[in-house]
């Protein structure tokens, strides 16, 4: 972990720490299976053990690491059944926060689609593929958090998360951004028209269409290092 690490405050120094090394974890400067040391993140980080330890089982209820008993805490490795199996619940669960949402959305939420989509076209064309993915995880954090059903939108937040480290993880840079950008202004014109039925079956079929172009990609590569059930 190149990045170093300074605390804000006031925000919780546990927050601070598990924001660092999720960050950490999703852009790979931790890498799979390797072991999260207390005492030596302590010397980095120039603090107690305790928020250290609180962050680590947080992470751990995100999925991002293992705790194993008396031996450590280790950056969770990620095998191919993982995605075929996160993939499809999460595009289950996003159609009905979709559907969900249609009755909800306000003119800011429209408005706040609009401007992420306007971001993810403009870091498309500079092929920004990190800062694409920010914008493309706001647009849909928008319409998930006005589907307003808490424990809809925390579980789809535990699935994008592993889904977001998943790209990451294996360097999947292969998005179709001339699609991506079609499909996410349909969907936002679904919205407009607040007709449910739709919307929730074009984001259903975005995510499964996502789940094939990433295993195309995996099967296309060596799977060095991927770990096979």
């Amino acid at each position: 972990m190149e990045k170093e690490f300074s605390p804000q405050y006031p925000i919780s120094l546990v927050e601070q720490i598990t924001e660092f090394l999720t960050s950490a974890i999703l852009e790979g400067r931790l890498e799979n299976g390797q072991r999260l040391v207390e005492n030596e993140l302590q010397r980095k980080f120039g603090i107690s053990r305790a928020p250290i330890r609180e962050s680590f089982r947080i992470l751990e209820k995100n999925g991002l690491v293992v705790i194993i008993p008396r031996e450590g805490t280790y950056v969770r490795k990620i095998t191919q059944k993982d995605i075929e199996e996160n993939f499809p619940i999460r595009a289950c669960l996003e159609g009905l926060a979709a559907r969900l949402a249609t009755s909800n959305v306000e003119p800011k939420d429209i408005e706040g689609m609009e401007l992420a989509l306007s971001r993810m076209t403009e870091e498309a064309r500079n092929n920004n593929f990190k800062s694409y993915f920010k914008y493309h995880n706001e647009y849909h954090e928008i319409f998930i958090n006005a589907s307003r059903n808490d424990t809809l939108i925390e579980i789809i937040e535990n699935l994008r998360r592993q889904a977001v480290w998943f790209r990451f993880s294996y360097l999947w840079h292969q998005e179709n951004f001339e699609y991506a950008i079609g499909v996410h202004r349909e969907i936002l014109d679904l919205f407009i028209k607040k007709d449910a039925e739709r919307v929730e079956a074009l984001v259903r079929e975005h995510v499964f269409i996502a789940l094939g172009r990433f295993l195309q990609f995996l099967a296309s590569k060596n799977e060095k290092g991927l770990e096979n059930c």
